[in-house]
C-alpha cells in the first residue's frame, strides 16, 4: 500500500511539471500594444523580447519603427482573441492612429513547458476590419 501511495504521488508530481504555468496572453499583449500606441518602441520591444526566446529587442525595434510615421494614437481595441487551450493563443489588437489603423497580431505557443511569444505581426489597413490576408479570421 505504501508503494502505491509513493507511485501515485510521483505520477502527480510528474503531471504538475508537464503543465505550462498559467499565462495571461491578453495582459501581456495589452502591455506591448499600449507601448506601441504611445510610440514607446523601446518598451514595446523589450516587453516582446522577454516573451520571445530567439528575437533580440534591437530587431523588434526595427520592426516597430514605422509606427512613428502613423501620427498620434486615438485608441486601442482588442478585436480578436482565440485560445487554443494548452498549446497556443492568438491575439489581435487594433490601434487607431491619425493616419491609418494598425493591427498588431501576437501568437503565443507553449515550448518546453513555458509560454512564448513566437510571432508579432504589424499591418496597416484602410478598408477592412482586419488585414485582408488574415483569412483565418473571416467567416467563409
Amino acid at each position: 500500500m505504501r508503494h502505491l501511495a509513493i507511485a501515485a504521488s510521483l505520477c502527480l508530481a510528474g503531471a504538475a511539471v508537464a503543465q505550462p504555468a498559467p499565462f495571461d496572453a491578453l495582459a501581456a499583449s495589452s502591455a506591448i500594444v499600449n507601448n506601441i500606441a504611445h510610440q514607446d518602441l523601446d518598451a514595446a520591444a523589450e516587453a516582446a523580447a522577454r516573451l520571445m526566446e530567439s528575437t533580440p529587442a534591437d530587431r523588434l525595434r526595427g520592426t516597430f519603427r514605422f509606427v512613428k510615421d502613423l501620427g498620434a494614437a486615438q485608441y486601442t481595441d482588442l478585436v480578436y482573441a482565440r485560445d487554443y487551450g494548452r498549446s497556443g493563443k492568438d491575439v489581435i489588437y487594433k490601434i487607431d492612429f491619425a493616419k491609418n489603423f494598425l493591427f498588431v497580431r501576437l501568437l503565443y505557443q507553449v515550448d518546453n513547458g513555458a509560454w512564448h511569444l513566437i510571432h508579432v505581426t504589424l499591418k496597416t489597413e484602410d478598408e477592412l476590419p482586419f488585414p485582408r490576408d488574415w483569412t483565418h479570421i473571416y467567416p467563409k
